[in-house]
């Protein structure tokens, strides 16, 4: 295989990957924070956001990259729109998570895991994890170009 056809492995690879850590917290992470008791939702919640940084924060950073590095390696069957378009997907990925995502922590992390509270950050995840379909999509379907 060739080092352009890696290149497009291994951004699938690592947008899957992050696909199935969004879908894991949008669907049995985070709703769960809800029926935490209050007293102990501090806690552990500390301890769940002291964690993400190596399986979560690192991987999203390292796919906005491994998309970035297409403009450089990219398979004769890429379109250079398909690019153009997986990186509009990453900085709008981006712009949902310092914008609306990381936001709508504020509350949990005073302790406050209420319906309220949550329904924010749960929506959030869910158009992040969208968002973050859609890449890991389009790159399945570059990759049966590749032929």
């Amino acid at each position: 295989m060739s080092l352009k056809a890696w290149v497009l492995v291994s951004c699938s690879a690592v947008n899957l990957y992050l696909l199935g850590v969004m879908v894991f917290f949008a669907a049995v992470s985070y709703p769960q924070l809800g029926a935490v008791d209050r007293a102990a939702f501090p806690a552990l919640y500390q301890g769940l956001t002291g964690r993400l940084g190596l399986p979560v924060v690192i991987w999203e950073f390292v796919a906005l990259l491994a998309t970035v590095a297409l403009y450089f390696a990219r398979p004769a069957a890429t379109p250079l729109w398909a690019v153009h378009a997986l990186t509009a997907l990453g900085v709008a990925y981006f712009a949902i998570t310092f914008g609306w995502h990381l936001p709508s922590h504020r509350a949990l992390a005073a302790g406050d895991n209420s319906p309220q509270a949550l329904a924010p950050l749960l929506t959030s995840q869910w158009v992040r994890t969208a968002v973050q379909a859609g890449r890991a999509g389009l790159l399945m379907w570059l990759g049966t170009r590749m032929g």
